[in-house]
């Protein structure tokens, strides 16, 4: 392993970012060497700098965090991609797998684990701090007693179910208008439909139903 371990942050909230700086001064071995808040500058930076480590947050303003780490991936980077996150649901990690992801740390215990995700990605393993980990060896019963009412049960039709899984993978109205073939007007329909029947008032809060209810496949 080279030293010191060069990161990039990325994350759209400056308290975030700030604090995650801060914890990397404090280290020897690991230093930040830039920072983006969405994920089209987070590609500009990746490319230009060339990071060891790319840490990541799950909801950005312009692109999933799933999207970006398979973009990062694709284009040939070779940074390895930490999650840093709100997020810990054993669909959402599995999906981030696929395309790549090889650490996964909640923002509440990135205090205790973030230098540690950094160094052992670096390595070439996986790491997955205490409470995410818990959530991947949990039984399957217990994962799915929160999520037992169907899409259908919730009143959504399968229009307002794709249309609101693409928002929550990160695509704007233009291009999920494109992929379904219909206008931007009637996605925006199909998308104030199905977030007042499910009560949600946020972009973080559609990222979340989408992950708790198996919806984000990248593919």
């Amino acid at each position: 392993m080279s030293y010191p371990i060069r990161t990039v942050i990325v994350d759209d909230h400056p308290v975030v970012v700030a604090g995650a700086k801060a914890l990397i001064e404090t280290s020897q071995d690991i230093i930040c060497v830039g920072e983006a808040n969405n994920g089209a500058d987070a590609l500009e930076l990746i490319g230009r700098t060339a990071p060891d480590v790319s840490v990541l947050d799950v909801s950005l303003p312009d692109m999933n965090g799933l999207v970006l780490t398979e973009q990062i991936i694709k284009r040939g980077y070779s940074a390895h991609v930490v999650i840093m996150t709100l997020y810990h649901e054993r669909s959402y990690v599995q999906q981030a797998l696929q395309v790549g992801a090889k650490g996964f740390v909640q923002k509440c215990s990135a205090g205790q684990n973030l230098l540690l995700a950094i160094r052992s990605v670096m390595l070439g393993g996986l790491f997955f701090d205490p409470p995410t980990a818990s959530e991947m060896t949990a039984a399957p019963a217990e994962q799915n007693a929160a999520i037992t009412k169907s899409v259908g049960a919730l009143g959504l039709t399968a229009r307002e179910q794709d249309v609101l899984r693409m928002v929550a993978l990160g695509y704007s109205n233009k291009e999920i208008a494109a992929r379904a073939n219909i206008s931007i007007k009637s996605i925006e329909t199909y998308k104030a439909r199905a977030t007042e029947k499910l009560k949600l008032h946020s972009r973080a809060q559609i990222v979340h139903f989408a992950v708790t209810h198996g919806w984000m496949n990248v593919t």
